[in-house]
């Protein structure tokens, strides 16, 4: 029936599971798997985490805007493009030291998260993360537009 030792064993602890669920009120055991839901939620939504996650994703947009730059790419594009790029990195990057520094001072306690969730920090995160997304989507396409125009000019 089992072929391991670890087989029998996850067998063991899931039926002392089991047993120990049953002998709980259903209504305990619902009022726990929300908890326990509650707490999954609230971690995602985290500012800690939130900024861990936006730093990530403002290093892959240098990543991908050195390479625009090293490629020659970026002195192709026109003055607009180019401007209004570096306009909205500096605003990305003041609201990431902002939004940084404010997480800094909620990181106390689970409590003082807690706060910050209410008052809107991780939606004020989770909005410079999709600012972030676009500009890599717009460097995305600038690109293509510009390697299109190289394609056509070499034919």
């Amino acid at each position: 029936m089992f072929s391991t030792l670890q087989e029998y064993h996850q067998a063991i602890i899931s039926a002392a599971w089991m047993i120990i669920l049953s002998l709980i009120p259903q209504d305990l055991v619902r009022a726990g798997a929300v908890l326990l839901g509650v707490l999954i939620c609230l971690h995602a939504m985290r500012p800690r985490t939130l900024m861990k996650t936006i730093q990530l994703r403002l290093s892959s947009l240098e990543e991908k805007l050195q390479d625009a730059v090293d490629s020659g790419i970026m002195r192709q594009s026109d003055t607009t493009f180019t401007n209004q790029f570096t306009r909205d990195i500096r605003r990305i990057r003041y609201m990431t030291f902002e939004l940084y520094e404010r997480t800094l001072m909620t990181s106390g306690g689970i409590f003082q998260e807690m706060k910050a969730v209410w008052e809107g920090l991780s939606l004020e995160i989770n909005e410079c993360i999709r600012d972030v997304d676009a500009l890599e989507r717009d460097l995305e396409i600038n690109r293509a537009k510009i390697l299109k125009n190289r394609y056509y000019s070499w034919k």
